[in-house]
């Protein structure tokens, strides 16, 4: 794929903003690190200063996104200087000459990325000689969760298309009020956080593969059969079901020992455990950890898997969240270590899961229609799974992606058996 760079820009909110917004024990808790996504537009979309206008307007909503992180506190500075930088390239060629994309490292040309925390977001719009665009953007994590950046993405197209928001952000932290006296009932500072500094052990990105399985409906319906048969009476979601199907198939592709423990992270979204309106942006999110022996969960099927992954969720209730609010008011000066950030980039026998399901993937019409794809460029991290819906022309046709990222010996043996249903 040939990329020039054409021009850059730097777009600033239409409104023009000067405070200083704290971080959230939430936002604390989020890795300093920027997630790449790409849209991918097969049909003629607005022209790019549409495309940037529209964007201009956006921030002014989302003014977050175009402030830097503070050097001096725990805090989001904005201020005159605020603003997201745009980068023009085209590319040679046809779009539908290069689909259906896969992550690679070559597709990290398609986006830009800081060398530190700022600038919070940065995007490129990429023009094939056809007119196809693809939207390649970086976003800091620390600031917004995927329901944040969802709603950003979705309030970004309808301004482009002259629409009025039909769900502005809520920028209310008040929202997460303590409690009087603040009662911490969990140890978050061991779960959530960690005492330990960054250790660095990395494993070689060279050594590992992404791969997109895809899942048909009717897979899928056989998975969640399967695990009604095993548990009668207990329905289970299509994330938990391919998440328990995945989890199983690579338990089995990496060779984990049958004595060895496996969990799997999953980000739970607290807006409506706390009762608060999902337009609320910033990090919502904390993690549930189902874990078992790797023989139970290959030998017992579906549904066991499932169930853990049910009941995990389910144990990061309302009292779970607010005793983290609680945490957070009573740790408020003091530096906190995420535990992410202590972390290798491998997690073998672990796992990792995003889930993007819940997108509004069929909202992001920039003029021209949905996106045919939305995805990561390239996932450097071992064990870490996305949940994507397919592509599809048909709305509810298309199945589940499923993204992968396993060390290449893994990959294939993931690959070999990620249909096999039992």
């Amino acid at each position: 794929m040939e990329v020039t760079h054409q021009s850059s820009s730097f777009v600033k909110p239409e409104t023009s903003f000067n405070k200083e917004i704290p971080l959230t024990i939430f936002d604390k808790q989020a890795s300093d690190l920027h997630i790449a996504v790409l849209f991918v537009y097969n049909t003629q979309t607005a022209n790019n200063a549409r495309i940037k206008q529209g964007l201009g307007k956006a921030l002014a909503y989302f003014p977050h996104l175009a402030g830097r992180l503070s050097a001096d506190s725990p805090s989001i500075i904005l201020d005159d200087e605020s603003g997201v930088p745009v980068f023009e390239t085209t590319v040679a060629g046809k779009l539908e000459e290069f689909l259906p994309l896969e992550p690679c490292p070559s597709l990290n040309e398609l986006h830009p990325y800081p060398e530190g925390s700022n600038p919070l977001l940065m995007i490129q719009l990429n023009r094939f000689d056809c007119g196809g665009l693809i939207i390649g953007l970086s976003a800091n994590h620390r600031i917004a969760d995927g329901q944040s950046m969802s709603n950003f993405f979705v309030s970004w197209a309808q301004l482009v298309r002259g629409m009025e928001l039909e769900h502005p952000p809520i920028h209310d932290q008040s929202l997460l009020v303590p409690r009087d006296p603040p009662t911490c009932q969990y140890p978050h500072e061991h779960v959530e956080f960690s005492e330990e500094p960054p250790v660095g052990d990395n494993a070689d990105i060279e050594t590992m593969e992404n791969l997109i399985v895809n899942y048909s409906w009717d897979f899928i319906r056989e998975l969640k059969q399967r695990a009604m048969e095993a548990r009668p009476g207990l329905k289970h979601s299509t994330f938990e079901v391919i998440l328990s199907h995945v989890w199983r198939k690579a338990t089995v592709a990496r060779g984990v020992r049958d004595d060895e423990a496996t969990r799997v992270r999953v980000l739970v979204n607290g807006r409506p455990r706390l009762g608060i309106p999902h337009e609320y942006f910033g990090n919502l999110v904390l993690e549930a950890y189902p874990t078992t022996k790797a023989k139970e969960l290959v030998k017992e099927g579906v549904g066991y898997g499932a169930r853990l992954i049910k009941d995990a969720v389910a144990r990061l209730g309302r009292d779970y969240f607010q005793s983290f609010i609680d945490f957070g008011e009573l740790n408020k000066d003091k530096e906190l270590v995420p535990s992410q950030d202590v972390e290798d980039n491998f997690l073998v026998p672990d796992l990792e899961v995003n889930s993007w399901l819940g997108f509004q993937f069929h909202e992001l019409d920039m003029g021209g229609g949905a996106p045919c794809a939305f995805m990561p460029s390239w996932i450097p991290m071992e064990g870490l799974v996305i949940i994507v819906p397919a592509p599809s022309q048909e709305k509810g046709k298309g199945g589940i992606n499923v993204i992968v990222t396993l060390f290449r010996e893994h990959a294939e043996a993931f690959r070999q058996i990620a249909h096999n249903i039992e």
